[in-house]
């Protein structure tokens, strides 16, 4: 991250008009600059150096998550995981009063939002929707370390269960198609990690009571939360008439979204800009640039919608590596912990959730954008260092 910063630093140092003229993708303001005189003056490598100014700047975000983890134990991190789903609950809540009140309702915290969507703490539908998504596997694994807790704590696990419930639910309704399958994913990651605790905290209750259900009834509760989930998207997708995740993949070509057909103009300007880059933040201004005459609109295409292919183009080579770099320390740190029982866990094992949130994250970028939302890169942070840079907890009692 200390490098990164330092290369969008760079990106705003001046250079020379020689070097500067040799770059890539800079011809028509090389011509620009002949014709008002001004052919020697020294230009920072950032097509926008405002804009890699102001993502310079919100490097704070993303630095300050790296040191508050870095210095929490493991004794801090389930009441942080649990912040975490008591903010995921309220902004599904919000999204709730959103939909209900209206596209002009003050709920919507953001001038420019989807405001015709559940968009909670988010001006974004598919922020918000990822972002539930990724909070369900840490519901399951909340609602697992209390299956394994020696005190029942029956409220506890019943707003767990509910919470999961509901996170899901509204990740489907929301609006998202990438919010829909990332909901379903994490879901069944979810529910798996749930499952595999499930009978060995109902065999080792049945051995210390007299007052444990049948076994064929514990079976209908494991199996009643899908079944309810199942109940409820339909009953909510039968009385609805505003568009859903699932009236969106069934109603919109893929070919008619504007993410795809704007691709082959993100590829020219990839194979434009690889190597040094753009600059961070450019996209938007160097699209305009590059944009065909038929794909002119109102609207304005802020991002590639494939973060894989932005972080090229704005960052270049040298962010391609950084991100390799990060890549492979990772999956080091992972293999390192192994995957024995890697789905049923321990209490505090993080390697199952934490792994789900990083591909629905890898694999969502491809469409979209979530880890340029700032709530979503601290997520991000937090389990990553939580799991591969864990440090140990100041007492070992249970």
């Amino acid at each position: 991250m200390l490098v990164l910063t330092l290369w969008m630093a760079f990106q705003l140092v001046p250079l020379p008009p020689d070097i500067w003229h040799g770059l890539p993708g800079r011809s028509a303001i090389q011509a620009i600059d002949r014709l008002v005189g001004q052919a020697e003056l020294w230009r920072p490598l950032s097509l926008t150096p405002s804009q890699t100014l102001n993502a310079l700047l919100a490097m704070t975000v993303p630095l300050a998550a790296l040191l508050l983890a870095a210095q929490m134990t493991s004794d801090d991190y389930p009441p942080l995981i649990t912040a975490v789903v008591v903010i995921a609950c309220a902004s599904a809540l919000l999204g709730l009063i959103q939909i209900m009140s209206g596209p002009s309702s003050p709920a919507y915290l953001y001038r420019i939002a989807n405001n015709s969507s559940m968009v909670g703490f988010f001006s974004n539908r598919n922020h918000h929707a990822i972002f539930l998504a990724c909070t369900i596997p840490l519901v399951a694994m909340l609602l697992r370390d209390e299956f394994m807790r020696k005190r029942m704590r029956m409220l506890v696990r019943v707003w767990l269960a509910l919470a999961g419930i509901l996170l899901t639910i509204l990740t489907v309704l929301i609006g998202s198609r990438g919010g829909l399958v990332a909901g379903i994913f994490t879901f069944a990651v979810g529910y798996s990690i749930v499952a595999g605790s499930w009978p060995a905290a109902e065999g080792g209750r049945s051995s210390r009571s007299s007052n444990t259900l049948p076994s064929r009834y514990r079976g209908w509760l494991l199996y009643a939360p899908p079944a309810l989930l199942v109940i409820i998207v339909g009953i909510a997708l039968w009385f609805s008439n505003r568009t859903t995740a699932f009236t969106r993949v069934m109603g919109q070509s893929v070919g008619e979204d504007l993410r795809v057909q704007a691709w082959p103009t993100v590829q020219t300007m990839i194979e434009t800009y690889w190597v040094a880059g753009s600059g961070f933040g450019s996209f938007a201004g160097v699209y305009k640039m590059f944009e065909p005459d038929n794909l002119l609109q109102d609207a304005y295409f802020n991002h590639a919608h494939n973060d894989w292919a932005e972080v090229v183009l704005t960052g270049g080579l040298p962010f391609a590596l950084i991100l390799v770099v990060a890549i492979l320390w990772f999956v080091r740190n992972f293999a390192a912990r192994g995957v024995r029982n890697l789905v049923k866990g321990h209490r505090g094992d993080l390697r199952l959730p934490t792994l789900t949130v990083v591909v629905v994250l890898a694999a969502t970028s491809l469409i979209e954008y979530p880890l340029r939302t700032p709530s979503i890169q601290v997520l991000a942070i937090f389990l990553i260092i939580f799991l591969c840079c864990p440090k140990s907890s100041r007492s070992h009692g249970d």
